[in-house]
């Protein structure tokens, strides 16, 4: 399959030189990974596991998988039960009228460590109109290539601004007088959450790890800080209250992969003086 004509609308947003993590996966589960990574390879096209692309890494290949898969998935839905943007979106393709920015995002929420099945980052798609410049969707591609998320209602993530991740590093900084580097983008469970379409700034500063927050305050997590076990120490509503009552109320429960969850603790808040969303709830991370 040749790659479409693409390239030209693509913006190639700065990609983070190289992901991190507070924790690491388990060496069996890592291990487990080769025989994904294998299958995937040896895939034949019309194969239910092919992609043109499998763990892709460029852009220009990250793209490649997206539009493959799109149509493929779309077929299989009739065009009056498509949300609006899907099909908005498929109507661009068709024309070729849309534009594409693309994100790394890191994955630090409980499914990174799983076996048989790698998925150490997400390839964001952010789909706008050529014309307008309007954000029509995102999509979301696991770091195996495969579409994950094909279309997603923009009402609250319209309000994540999404810059590249230095420019988003850069703001954080004057906002709150810190000097950070190695800034990513994250997705994260607990009660700080970023999801894959709406992730978090997270960098590194003055020997911790810190967040930003979709309403914009900074949360900082002690690399040494006390690790919590998912089904030991947090988990279930019996487990998680008395953690959630030992953070008080600048505290956080962060996911950081796999089984392991940590405190985040609030260290800036944003400057906005509109009024800021509700605490999350202490439901099981």
């Amino acid at each position: 399959m040749k790659t479409p004509a693409f390239a030209a609308a693509v913006l190639l947003l700065a990609a983070p030189s190289g992901a991190w993590n507070l924790v690491g996966c388990p060496p069996e589960v890592v291990q487990s990974w080769a025989s994904q990574e294998a299958a995937l390879r040896a895939a034949k096209p019309g194969g239910p596991l092919y992609l043109p692309r499998p763990f892709p890494k460029s852009k220009a290949e990250i793209m490649e998988d997206y539009l493959y898969e799109l149509p493929l998935l779309l077929k299989e839905t009739p065009a009056g039960s498509l949300p609006k943007e899907a099909a908005a979106v498929r109507e661009g393709v068709h024309k070729q009228t849309l534009r594409y920015e693309i994100l790394r995002i890191v994955n630090w929420s409980p499914t990174r460590c799983e076996k048989e099945r790698r998925l150490d980052a997400y390839h964001l798609i952010r789909v706008f109109d050529g014309k307008s410049g309007r954000e029509i969707t995102r999509s979301v591609l696991d770091e195996s290539g495969r579409l994950q998320v094909i279309s997603v209602t923009l009402e609250d993530e319209r309000a994540v601004h999404l810059r590249p991740e230095a420019e988003e590093l850069h703001g954080a900084e004057s906002r709150f007088k810190l000097r950070g580097e190695d800034p990513q983008y994250v997705t994260t469970f607990g009660t700080l959450r970023c999801s894959k379409t709406s992730p978090c700034l997270a960098f590194r500063a003055a020997g911790r790890a810190h967040v930003v927050s979709n309403e914009g305050d900074l949360f900082e997590i002690d690399p040494q800080g006390r690790h919590l076990e998912m089904g030991k120490d947090v988990g279930t509503p019996e487990l998680n209250a008395p953690v959630l009552k030992s953070l008080g109320p600048e505290g956080r429960l962060v996911s950081l992969g796999g089984k392991v969850f940590t405190a985040a603790r609030r260290v800036g808040r944003r400057t906005s003086k509109a009024p800021a969303p509700a605490p999350p709830s202490a439901a099981s991370p």
